[in-house]
């Protein structure tokens, strides 16, 4: 592992413990409930630190793993990768069902109910931006991964082409 990356992974550590830190001294110590009124302008701010430092730490570890493997002589872009990332669709086809489902059975929203692409367009906003973008963050995890696999895959390609003109 390269100087800088050790020097980002310690960064990106302190500032997950420091956010993990905050949370468990407010919900134990201060008797404040784990719900919005935890969030403060600190604790605001350590949370989106968090965010960064969790994407961060997910960017480096691939990155090493992927030059690891290289200097191993073994192709970057493996079989498990490759059906990560095929894999990871799995929520957005799942979300993209019970979307299509809704537009039958209705969506009902605060007494009202929806049905066709109305409740189509419902279900994929709520389910899919608040339940899994937002309390659950498993779209922004599997885009940031499906990013990282395309980029990562791009210049595995232009290395061998590369190497190939040469």
């Amino acid at each position: 592992m390269k100087k800088y990356e050790k020097i980002l992974l310690i960064l990106f550590s302190v500032m997950t413990v420091i956010f993990a830190a905050d949370v468990l001294y407010r919900w134990k110590k201060l008797d404040i409930e784990l719900d919005y009124h935890m969030f403060d302008s600190l604790t605001t701010v350590l949370a989106l630190l968090f965010i960064v430092s969790f994407f961060g730490i997910m960017a480096i570890l691939v990155s090493w793993w992927l030059r690891k493997r290289i200097e191993a002589g073994k192709k970057p872009i493996s079989k498990l990768y490759k059906w990560s990332f095929i894999l990871s669709f799995i929520p957005f086809a799942m979300l993209t069902a019970a979307s299509a489902a809704s537009m039958s059975e209705g969506f009902t929203f605060m007494l009202s109910t929806s049905y066709g692409i109305d409740a189509f367009v419902s279900t994929f906003v709520w389910y899919g931006f608040i339940l899994l973008s937002v309390i659950i963050p498993v779209f922004p995890v599997i885009i940031f991964w499906q990013l990282l696999y395309i980029i990562k895959r791009r210049k595995y390609r232009k290395q061998m082409k590369e190497c190939a003109d040469n």
